[in-house]
């Protein structure tokens, strides 16, 4: 079952057996399916009823306000989780949505299996929740390293802090990034020709060199 080989990847489900995982699948009231590109997983202000594992592919998620800003909060791969965090929350919509970057496969689970143990009281069950909180601390990180960039000054601030956080990630000075300058912008909230001039500048002041999603950052400051 290709599923389990795909789990075993996963963090959450590291060490756990076939036997084991097959079990929690069961438990979990698993199903499994494919997306497009730019097609949604799961959207704004749909109840919760499932929560949402990217098996291969990446997607993003999206906020659209009140004025129809479209906004990138993060960006999701293969091994990510979506509704976790609203589901502790006991959120009953979906805030945001989940939307397809490319083509990819996705597990759904039952929400409320992640939420109570099942009546078996499991080992691994008990083991995957533990799992579970340290996934979400993880998540809460990384919200607060795009608040970081979001609160520098101006746009080219904003930018550099984004690029040089990507680059500690990466261990390396070239690395890709997940976004084109349209995804980006979005996700920095700013307007894309603004974006695009400032990078246009850098790249000029030899500070950092980029063709599509490559980036390279030249100079510290």
């Amino acid at each position: 079952m290709e599923i389990l080989k795909e789990l075993k990847k996963n963090p959450i489900f590291k060490g756990f057996g076939e036997k084991e995982l097959y079990s929690m699948l069961n438990c979990f009231c698993f199903e499994m399916k494919d997306f497009e590109k730019n097609q949604p997983i799961l959207q704004q202000n749909q109840p919760i009823e499932k929560i949402a594992l990217i098996l291969k592919g990446e997607a993003n998620v999206e906020h659209v306000d009140i004025f129809d800003n479209q906004s990138i909060i993060l960006n999701l791969k293969a091994g990510d989780f979506f509704g976790l965090e609203e589901t502790y929350a006991e959120r009953t919509i979906f805030i945001n949505s989940l939307i397809s970057c490319e083509k990819s496969t996705v597990a759904f689970f039952d929400k409320t299996k992640f939420i109570f143990p099942c009546q078996n009281n499991c080992k691994h069950h008990n083991i995957l929740l533990k799992r579970i909180i340290n996934y979400i601390s993880s998540r809460n990180l990384m919200l607060i390293d795009k608040i970081k960039h979001l609160s520098q000054k101006g746009i080219k601030e904003k930018v550099l802090s984004y690029l040089q956080s990507q680059s500690k990630l990466a261990q390396s000075p070239y690395f890709d990034i997940p976004f084109n300058k349209t995804e980006l912008a979005n996700y920095l909230s700013v307007e894309r020709s603004a974006l695009s001039t400032v990078l246009g500048k850098l790249k000029k002041d030899g500070i950092i060199d980029f063709e599509k999603k490559r980036y390279h950052i030249k100079q510290t400051k």
